[in-house]
């Protein structure tokens, strides 16, 4: 091969290490230029690095793709997540002063503890002095759960208010009871009806105390 000839060689070996490491830094776009007229035994050799480098350039825009896809479907789960578990522990206000907390489907540890968070925070910020929780919609309760609901009573009445718990069925009461959790400093009443009328009375008695 002639000196010419070695020169040229070099330079075309220098281009493609040059192409393989822009590739190699996620640069997909540059191609060698390759001499169709003058083809030789590295023709083959850059040739395949080009159509290498152009198949890997759109794997990797198709895993971003997919990636970008997922990141959004993720974050629209999430979404509506959030959206059931607003819908799941709605807070009513049904009179002044007076709110309630229907439970309905199973409580986690998680899902209790957003309860609460909530729970606290409308207390806070509509004073109320009366929160019902009413569990009759809750299939089933542990120990967990159990201690969280007499956490967050306790958390209520750090924020002066009275926290009653409503619609605990007969099977709901045994588990408790076997699992040994102390409800008896805990306002317990058979349904929501029999808690809204405890919660008229306490308001009323409250009225009286504040006029004499």
């Amino acid at each position: 091969m002639s000196e010419k000839g070695i020169k040229n060689f070099n330079k075309r070996i220098e281009a493609i290490e040059e192409i393989l490491a822009a590739a190699a830094g996620g640069d997909f776009a540059a191609q060698i230029d390759i001499d169709m007229d003058a083809a030789d035994l590295l023709t083959s050799v850059e040739t395949g690095i080009n159509l290498l480098i152009a198949d890997l350039g759109e794997e990797v825009q198709e895993s971003r793709k997919r990636a970008d896809d997922l990141a959004e479907k993720l974050e629209l789960i999430e979404k509506q997540r959030k959206a059931i578990e607003e819908l799941s522990t709605p807070i009513i206000k049904i009179w002044d002063e007076v709110l309630v907390l229907p439970l309905i489907g199973a409580l986690d540890t998680r899902r209790s503890q957003k309860l609460t968070e909530s729970l606290l925070t409308e207390i806070a910020l509509t004073q109320s002095k009366i929160a019902i929780l009413d569990i009759t919609g809750v299939p089933g309760v542990d120990s967990a759960v159990a201690n969280h609901l007499l956490k967050t009573v306790s958390s209520v009445k750090l924020l002066g208010a009275h926290c009653v718990v409503t619609g605990i069925r007969p099977e709901v009461a045994q588990t408790i009871v076997h699992l040994g959790v102390d409800l008896s400093d805990v306002e317990t009443l058979s349904n929501l009806s029999e808690g809204l009328k405890w919660a008229f009375r306490h308001l009323k008695l409250m009225a009286e105390a504040r006029k004499s």
